[in-house]
């Protein structure tokens, strides 16, 4: 049997989440035809090997002007990552920053506004990572330690992959650049309504004597005929207090 020469996988700029320079298994055909299950066939989740590079990437995506298409030749003429370690970043189509071209998405744009790249980061990382927020919604509050035993049990990976170290340092470079306390930053206000307070009935009498007593004072002068008939007083005092004390 002769050997086929393999073709290299091109590299685009982004996260590869079966990175093949880590994987220390290769599919092999056995005899009978069934393929052994080897490292790549792991679900990974997306890493990078380079991730202590990867605030760089960032930062440098909010300097550069958006370019057309993210290219190899972008990164290295424009945001100045030449190295070949920085061939393989984080998939930013998995982060939702390109789309299946290789061009900037609204995403992309929304990150470079520093006031909110934070809470964008955080967005997206959870779409990303969408499995092991499955698994707990608070992934990002997770030490290494803990993330490495939770991306071991979603991906089946035994204790000797390495991989899973490098995938959970990826998610942390990329968390310290999130921040999720500012996910919920626009806040629609609700104003409580005022409870309805049921309306004071007052009886005619009781209003004119609301109003006559909002101090404002009268000075009447009387003129009383000369007369000894009690009931001409009555009549006087009754029609004054009927149609001037408690008058609207």
């Amino acid at each position: 049997m002769t050997n086929e020469a393999v073709t290299p996988t091109p590299e685009i700029p982004g996260f590869n989440s079966n990175n093949s320079a880590n994987a220390t298994e290769v599919n092999r055909e056995k005899p009978n035809g069934v393929e052994k299950k080897s490292r790549n066939s792991l679900n990974y989740l997306p890493y990078v090997n380079a991730y202590g590079s990867i605030p760089t990437l960032f930062s440098k995506i909010k300097e550069a002007a958006v370019p057309t298409k993210f290219t190899q030749d972008f990164m290295s003429s424009m945001l100045g990552m030449s190295s070949s370690s920085h061939r393989a970043f984080p998939d930013l189509k998995k982060l939702g920053f390109l789309d299946q071209g290789n061009v900037p998405t609204e995403v992309y744009r929304q990150y470079r506004d520093p006031w909110q790249s934070k809470r964008i980061m955080a967005q997206q990382l959870r779409i990303a990572y969408s499995d092991i927020y499955r698994a707990n919604e608070f992934a990002h509050k997770m030490n290494k330690d803990k993330l490495i035993a939770k991306l071991k049990a979603l991906t089946g990976a035994g204790d000797d992959d390495t991989i899973i170290s490098t995938v959970a340092s990826t998610f942390i470079e990329l968390r310290n650049l999130a921040s999720f306390d500012e996910e919920q930053d626009i806040i629609t206000t609700s104003v409580s309504p005022k409870k309805s307070e049921p309306e004071n009935v007052e009886s005619p009498h009781s209003r004119k004597a609301r109003q006559a007593s909002l101090g404002v004072s009268y000075m009447i002068n009387l003129n009383l005929p000369a007369t000894t008939d009690i009931e001409v007083f009555n009549a006087i005092f009754k029609s004054l207090k009927e149609h001037i004390l408690y008058e609207d």
